[in-house]
Formats: structure tokens, C-alpha cells, sequence
């Protein structure tokens, strides 16, 4: 490009300054059909020390328009007389072309209806000629500064969009957030605020999801739980988006991921009750069951699913909300990696109990007090294997009597537990490893997620006991020859079948053997002995798979669920608590 045109020697100012690398705020443009009077306004004015870089010099307005093109420029000084295109036709056919830039029109005296013209069509300013060169400037530097106005101008409101936007899902987290966890005020317009944040959901047909964690295979830190939840939010909306035809919006809500979805579009009128209804369970459940496996697939984590029923509107968020967390309480007694859809049946705490079941506390249930009665009396006879027995039978009572809450199925729990202290004070058991351990347990009680967590803890109590009231006499010697090797094989694939054909005895005599005299099956002990290894490797700070090998597990997930069920901790959450 030929930055010099109509210039008859010398390379341009601009080139120049180019040349020397200098970055100057403003591009100027001149357009000027006469050679001397350019020359005059290019070397008479100290453009550089005001901020400004000539950006091209042309002598008609076609020469200039190609040149605003390849330059850009912020300020076009033109003359409207010029050859081949007059100035207004060189301003108009360059915003035509969508440039922008701030025109300023050099004009004659004879020529001011040409320079109302420009002014209708944008020029910035206008400056008679003849002219002189502080008045060029003065005019220009007014334009640079509207200029520099309007550039700070709109790089705030960019900026403050930037920021609206960065900002809108952490909004919507807490907005949703808000409603799924209070019922809505009077005069709340909640549609107006799912535009203004501009929600997927819609204020007609609304139905709530509840996402728990069961397990993650992968030890997280703060940051990778930040990431983990945005991509679990991600794979909800992925997975789901069909099913509720793109109305949905997933956030978190403490420990757990939640999903709000709506049907058809709303409006701020009535609502078609025909319309609330969204999918229904048969047709929701295989996409539920498609998530769970996506996330398995991708995160490596399993959970549990529960959802509320469909509502009329947003300001029912709340309702559906409660709902899910009731349908979620079927996890205790189901177990984990279940999904629950809220039926109405569902066991409100402090409502009483299902039909046709007396609504009295779980205290004084004749069932359990006979069960847990004829327990005490077997270990105070040291029965032990028939109390172990009772013992499955008193927790499977609880899956059948599922109208308790999990409240009740702890202060339940927690009462026995406090039974058997009193059996260890009447075999004179007074260790205080048996009382820190005993108090160690109903603290965990509460913190319990299912029956299977709480059975555990239980049967752990009672083996301690059986093993504090055992501990003043000689163990029977097939069992302490099994222990041995347990202690050479455990790393192995060690049964029982194999283990009793080297002990020359019958599965059934081993495994009645090992509760009458340990308190804890066979494959229990196996798997508590294996766990304690499994922790003194943990320490060393090596990988879960390969400690999972070291203690004779081929996968490690089962490693993971065993680990946790006998710790209360998974093998990560072990890792970082102890580094």
C-alpha cells in the first residue's frame, strides 16, 4: 500500500513512525486533494507528542477509502471538494462498508451547505478554510478525546457484560438453590428473574432431582472437586436434556446435585393443568438409569437418584424439592446406587406410620425388645454364635418394619448398643479399649447413610465384646491354626472351602466354629484382617489398585466397597486424612 500518495518525495511521517515501532493511540487519516496544504497539516503539527499516528495520506477520497480499509483509522480528516470522490461520498460509502470512525470535514466559506450535510451525516466536527494549524489541532484532539470517552465507555459496559456473564451460573446455582430450599414469598416474580438470568426452565411444569454420591474412585482436592461437580452438572444436562426437551438446569446444593426441569413453555397467565405432567416415571427411569451409568462411566463415581413429582409452576419448587429428600430416605433401607421416585407413601418424620401399622415409637415395638432380649441372654451365657444369629435377625427386622425413619432405626440401635455395655460390666470387662471403641461406634450411628453401614457397626460391637469376653480363655486350636493361615495366605485367593479342607473339618462346622469363638463369620474376619494390612500399605502412600493386589483383591472397587465398609472411609478419603 502506498502509505505516500500524492506526495511528491520522501516517505510519509507515518511510515516513518511506523518504522521506529512507536504504537501511538489514535490513527488520524487525511484526505486532501491539494498537495501543499496535506504537506502543511502532516509536518507542521506535532502529531506523536498528542497521542496520534498518521495512518495514511490520501489526495481523493477514492485513494482514501481503499486506505481506511487496510488501516482502520479513528479520525477521518477530510476535504469535501476532492476528484474522483468528494468527501460526503468517501464518508458514506465507508460507514456503508461499516468502518467506524469520527469524521471531521475541512470546508470553504462557499461550501457550508456541504458541511450541514456532512454534520447530518455523523461528521464530528467541521473546520473552515482557510485554516491554521493550532486550529486543525484544537478540532482534532476534541475529536480523540470524544473518541477515547466512548472507547473507555464501551470497554466498561463490555467488561461489565463479560462479568454478567461470567457470573450468571454461579446466580442461577444460588437462585435455584433459593427456591428448591424455601417455599416462594408473596409478590415473588419468579418468571421475570428465570428470563432475566435466562434459565432453560420454564414457569409451567416443574419436577425436581436429587443426585448422592455413594462412591468416587478418585481421591479429590478442593479444586478437583470444583471441576467434578461441573462436570457431573454437565453429563446431567447432556443426558437428561432429551427427555425434558432442553428445560432443565443443574447446581449443586451442598453435598449433593440438583435438577430443576420444566415442560411446556410458560406464560404469566393461567397454567393448562393438562400441561404440568411431564414424563412419567416408566418414561424417566431408563434415562435415570442411563446417567448413573454415564457418570460411573465418566467420573467413576456411583450414586443414587431421587425425584419429586411433577408441580404447577416454580413457586412449587420447594414442594417437589422435599419430596426427592423423602424419596432419597428409601436409600437407607435399599441401599446405595438405587433410583427412587417419590410415590406419596413415603414416611414423613413425625408422621405416624403406614396403614394398617401402629403409629408408636420404635421403643416400644414388642418385636425387637424379644429379639433383642433373647440376644442379651445368649451372650450372657456365652452363646455367641446363637447371639450373632439373633443379630441378623434384628436387622433384617428393620427392612421389613421400613416405616421407621432412619432417625429411629439409630435410637433404636444406639439403646442396644448401651445393652451391651451392661453384658461387658457383667463379665467384668473393664478395657478401655472396649469403652473407647463402644463409644467410638454410636458416635458413627448417627452419620450412617444405610442399614448396611449401620448393620456393620453393630456387628463389629458385638464381635469386640464376644473377643473381650473370650480373651481369659484359650482359643479352640482348629481356629487358632486357621488364623495362622490367614496370617501366610490372606494376600491369596483364600476361601472358605479351602481353608477347611486344610483343617480337615466341614464349612459349616469352620464358619459356626469362628462365631462361637471370634464373634464374626469366617469371610468377616478374612476381610477386617485384610483391611488392617491394606491400611499399614495406605501409609506407605501406595496406589489404591496396587494395594488392592498387595491384600489379595483382583478389583479394585471391591477393595473400595469392603474398605469402606469396615472403616467407614473409603481408601482415598483414608490416604488423605493420615498425609
Amino acid at each position: 500500500m502506498n502509505w505516500t500518495a500524492g506526495k511528491e518525495e520522501g516517505p510519509g511521517l507515518s511510515s516513518i513512525w511506523r518504522e521506529k515501532g512507536i504504537d501511538l493511540d489514535m490513527k488520524l487519516l487525511i484526505a486532501e486533494d491539494e498537495i501543499s496544504v496535506r504537506e502543511g497539516m502532516v509536518r507542521l503539527i506535532d502529531w506523536e507528542s498528542h497521542g496520534i499516528v498518521i495512518c495514511g495520506e490520501a489526495g481523493n477520497g477514492s485513494e482514501a477509502l481503499s486506505m481506511m480499509e487496510s488501516c482502520c483509522p479513528d479520525i477521518l480528516l477530510t476535504d469535501i471538494r476532492m476528484p474522483h470522490m468528494d468527501g460526503l461520498e468517501l464518508i458514506e460509502a465507508a460507514k456503508s462498508r461499516g468502518m467506524k470512525f469520527r469524521p471531521i470535514i475541512l470546508s470553504g466559506y462557499n461550501e457550508f451547505n456541504y458541511a450541514k450535510q456532512a454534520l447530518r451525516l455523523g461528521a464530528e466536527d467541521f473546520i473552515l478554510k482557510p485554516c491554521r494549524p493550532e486550529e486543525i489541532l484544537r478540532t482534532v484532539l476534541e475529536a480523540k478525546k470524544v473518541a477515547e470517552f466512548q472507547e473507555a465507555r464501551e470497554s466498561r459496559l463490555k467488561e461489565r457484560d463479560l462479568s454478567w456473564n461470567r457470573n450468571i451460573p454461579l446466580m442461577k446455582s444460588q437462585v435455584l438453590s433459593q427456591w428448591t430450599r424455601y417455599p416462594a414469598v408473596p409478590l415473588e416474580d419468579r418468571g421475570r428473574l428465570m428470563q432475566e438470568l435466562q434459565m432453560y426452565i420454564r414457569n409451567a411444569g416443574v419436577q425436581v432431582g436429587l443426585i448422592r454420591v455413594d462412591t468416587s474412585r478418585i481421591p479429590l482436592d478442593e479444586r478437583d472437586v470444583v471441576l467434578l461437580r461441573y462436570a457431573a452438572a454437565n453429563i446431567v444436562k447432556e443426558t437428561l436434556d432429551s427427555v425434558y426437551g432442553g428445560r432443565i438446569e443443574a447446581f449443586q446444593e451442598g453435598d449433593d446435585l440438583l435438577w430443576v426441569a420444566s415442560t411446556a413453555e410458560g406464560s404469566r397467565g393461567s397454567v393448562n393443568p393438562a400441561s404440568i405432567l411431564g414424563p412419567s416415571q416408566d418414561g424417566l427411569e431408563p434415562h435415570i438409569r442411563a446417567l448413573q451409568g454415564n457418570l460411573e462411566k465418566y467420573l467413576k463415581m456411583t450414586v443414587s437418584i431421587a425425584l419429586g413429582s411433577w408441580k404447577a409452576s416454580i413457586n412449587q419448587a420447594h414442594d417437589s424439592y422435599q419430596e426427592s429428600v423423602q424419596a432419597m430416605e428409601s436409600r437407607f433401607f435399599k441401599g446405595r446406587g438405587g433410583v427412587f421416585f417419590y410415590s406419596g407413601k413415603e414416611r414423613k418424620e413425625g408422621a405416624g406410620s403406614e396403614a394398617g401399622v401402629a403409629s408408636s415409637s420404635i421403643l416400644d415395638n414388642e418385636r425387637f425388645e424379644t429379639c433383642e432380649r433373647e440376644m442379651l441372654d445368649y451372650l450372657r451365657l456365652g452363646s455367641f454364635e446363637q447371639a450373632l444369629d439373633h443379630l441378623d435377625v434384628w436387622l433384617d427386622m428393620f427392612k421389613t418394619q421400613s416405616h421407621y425413619s432412619k432417625q429411629e432405626v439409630n435410637l433404636r440401635a444406639t439403646t442396644f448398643m448401651i445393652s451391651l455395655q451392661g453384658i461387658a460390666k457383667e463379665h467384668r470387662i473393664g478395657a478401655f479399649e472396649w469403652k473407647n471403641r463402644l463409644v467410638n461406634s454410636m458416635e458413627q450411628l448417627p452419620q450412617v447413610e444405610t442399614l448396611e453401614e449401620l448393620a456393620t457397626i453393630v456387628k463389629k460391637m458385638m464381635q469386640h465384646l464376644v473377643e473381650a469376653c473370650s480373651s481369659n480363655r484359650t482359643l479352640h486350636r482348629t481356629v487358632q491354626s486357621v488364623l495362622e493361615l490367614i496370617k501366610e495366605k490372606y494376600n491369596t485367593n483364600l476361601t472358605l472351602e479351602a481353608v477347611a479342607r486344610e483343617a480337615y473339618i466341614s464349612n459349616t462346622y469352620l464358619s459356626s466354629l469362628f462365631k462361637q469363638e471370634l464373634g464374626v463369620n469366617f469371610l468377616d474376619y478374612l476381610h477386617q484382617y485384610r483391611i488392617e494390612k491394606s491400611k499399614e500399605l495406605l501409609r506407605q502412600d501406595l496406589k489404591i489398585y496396587a494395594v488392592a493386589r498387595l491384600v489379595g483383591y483382583q478389583e479394585e472397587r471391591h477393595f473400595s466397597s469392603t474398605f469402606k465398609k469396615w472403616t467407614g472411609v473409603t481408601p482415598s478419603q483414608y490416604k488423605l486424612s493420615i498425609h
